[in-house]
C-alpha cells in the first residue's frame, strides 16, 4: 500500500514587515503550507483621478475575505492609474494565483519586483509559488533572497525549511523549521515535518515526540495521525497503527489512503467484518478506485462472503483490466465458489501476466492438488517455494502431492519443514509479524494437517 501527499494551510495572521507595508493572510496549499501576502509599498497614485493607496486597500480587503470577483475591477483600475505601481501588480498576482493562473501570478510577481527590487511582499509570493509548481530549487533561490532582505521573516523562514526538505536536504531543513521564526509561523507543520524528517533518520522517538508535540498544538491533524500510524506499522504494531489511522480517516475521509491503510491493519489483525465495513464505505466513495474495490474483495473473502468478494473483485477487473492482483484473487474465489475450470483459467492467466506472483502459483498449484492432478501441481508449486520458500503453505501442498505420487523421502522433508515454518508462523503472528495483508487472510480448509 502506498502512502499519500499531505496537505495543510496555515493560519491567518496580520504582521507588518517594514514601515509602509502590510500583510493580507492569504491561504494557499503549497508544500503543505499557506504564506502571507503583504505590500512591499504602498503610496497614493498622483494624478489621475483618485486614490491608488485606497483602491489597493479595499481590493486587499476583498481578497482577505475571498471575494475576488469584487477585487479584480479595482485592481485593474489601480493597474490603470499607476502601470509602475509594485503594490499593484504584487496583488493583481495574488489575485491570478488565487484564480489558479499561475502562469500570469508569476509574470505579476517579477514585474512587481523589477518596479521595486528590495520587494520582500513580492519574492516571498513567488517563491510559493515557484514551490508548488515543484520548481523547488528556483523557490530555495527566491526565499534566501528574501531572508538576505529581511532576516528572520517567519513565513520566508518556514517556507524555505519546506522547499528544502522537498529537496531531501533534510538538515538543512531541520535547523530553518526548529528555529523560532518557523515555529512562530506555524508550529504545528514544522514539528510535522521535523518528524518526517527524524523518521527518515531512523529515530522513530523522536519523530513520535515531534509528532506528538503537533498534536497538541493541533488535535485534528490528519497528517500527522497518519505518520504516527505509519510509524507504527512500520514497527509491526498492528493495534495501534489501526487507532491512529482510524483518528485520521474520521479527521479527513477524502483521502482513499487512509481508507486502505486502516482496513489493511484491521486485517492484519483479523477483524475482517470490521475491515469490510471500511472498504465498503470506501469503495461507495470513490467508486472508480479500482484498489479499493479490490480490498473491498479480498475483506470480503476474509469474512468468507465469497459471492461478495468476487462481485467486488470483478468490479475492481472491469476497472483495471490487467491487475494480476485481482485476476488471482478472483481464481481463489472462484475456486472456493466450486467452479474448478473457471478458476484454473483465472490462475494460470494470473500466472501469465506475473510469473513472480506468489498467490498465483500458490492457489493454481492447491486448485491442481484439489483435482488430484499431482504431476501438473509439482512445477507450479515448485516455482511458488522458489518465490517465497518460507511459506507454510506451499511446503504443505508440495507435501500432499510428493505423498500422493509415492515419493516418500521427498514428501518427508516437505512436511517436515512445513511443521517447523508453521510453528514459526504461529510465533511472528502472536508478535505482530507484519505479514501483507494477503497474508493475513484465513487458510482454506485442507491448507494444513489437521
Amino acid at each position: 500500500m502506498r502512502n499519500t501527499e499531505c496537505g495543510m494551510m496555515n493560519k491567518k495572521q496580520l504582521a507588518f514587515i517594514h514601515h509602509s507595508s502590510f500583510i493580507i493572510p492569504h491561504l494557499l496549499l503549497i508544500l503543505s503550507v499557506a504564506v502571507n501576502f503583504s505590500f512591499a509599498s504602498t503610496r497614493p497614485a498622483q494624478g489621475r483621478g483618485g486614490d491608488g493607496a485606497v483602491l489597493l486597500r479595499e481590493a486587499a480587503a476583498l481578497l482577505q475575505a475571498g471575494r475576488l470577483d469584487e477585487a479584480e475591477p479595482l485592481l485593474r483600475r489601480a493597474l490603470a492609474r499607476n502601470p509602475s505601481s509594485a503594490d499593484a501588480h504584487n496583488l493583481f498576482g495574488v489575485l491570478q494565483d488565487r484564480r489558479g493562473r499561475f502562469r500570469e501570478a508569476e509574470a505579476a510577481y517579477r514585474e512587481a519586483i523589477r518596479l521595486l527590487p528590495r520587494a520582500v511582499s513580492a519574492r516571498a509570493n513567488l517563491g510559493v509559488l515557484l514551490a508548488r509548481a515543484g520548481r523547488a530549487a528556483e523557490a530555495v533561490a527566491v526565499f534566501e533572497e528574501v531572508l538576505r532582505l529581511a532576516p528572520g521573516h517567519p513565513p520566508a523562514t518556514f517556507n524555505l525549511g519546506l522547499a528544502l526538505y522537498s529537496l531531501g536536504r533534510h538538515e538543512e531543513a531541520a535547523a530553518l523549521l526548529e528555529s523560532p521564526p518557523a515555529l512562530a509561523q506555524n508550529a504545528p507543520e514544522a514539528l510535522y515535518h521535523l518528524g518526517l524528517i527524524a523518521a527518515a533518520r531512523g529515530r522513530a522517538e523522536e519523530a513520535a515526540s515531534y509528532w506528538q508535540r503537533a498534536l497538541e498544538l493541533r488535535p485534528r491533524y490528519p497528517e500527522v495521525n497518519f505518520a504516527l500510524a505509519e510509524e507504527l506499522r512500520r514497527q509491526r504494531r498492528h493495534e495501534g497503527a489501526a487507532e491512529f489511522y482510524g483518528r485520521a480517516l474520521e479527521q479527513d475521509p477524502s483521502k482513499p489512503v487512509y481508507h486502505v491503510r486502516l482496513g489493511g491493519a484491521l486485517m492484519l489483525l483479523s477483524r475482517y467484518d470490521r475491515a469490510l465495513e471500511v472498504f465498503r464505505r470506501a469503495a461507495e466513495r470513490f467508486p472508480d478506485s479500482a484498489e479499493l474495490r479490490y480490498f473491498e474483495g479480498i475483506a470480503a473473502r476474509g469474512t468468507g462472503a465469497y459471492q461478495e468478494a468476487e462481485a467486488a473483485l470483478r468490479r475492481s477487473l472491469a476497472l483495471r483490466p490487467e491487475s494480476v492482483d485481482a485476476t488471482a484473487q478472483l481464481g481463489f474465489v472462484v475456486g472456493e465458489l466450486g467452479r474448478t475450470e473457471e478458476a484454473e483459467g483465472l490462475l494460470r492467466r494470473a500466472v501469465a501476466l506475473d510469473a513472480r506472483h506468489f498467490y498465483a502459483h500458490l492457489d493454481l498449484g492447491r486448485l491442481l492438488v484439489r483435482a488430484r492432478r499431482f504431476e501438473e501441481a509439482l512445477p507450479v508449486l515448485r516455482a511458488a517455494a522458489e518465490l517465497r520458500g518460507r511459506d507454510p503453505g506451499v511446503r504443505y501442498q508440495l507435501f500432499i502431492a510428493l505423498s500422493r505420487l509415492r515419493r516418500k523421502e521427498e514428501a518427508e522433508r516437505e512436511l517436515s519443514l512445513f511443521k517447523r515454518l508453521e510453528e514459526e508462523r504461529k510465533a511472528r503472528r502472536g508478535a505482530d509479524d507484519g505479514e501483507q495483508v494477503e497474508d493475513a487472510l484465513p487458510r482454506p480448509e485442507g491448507a494444513e494437517p489437521g
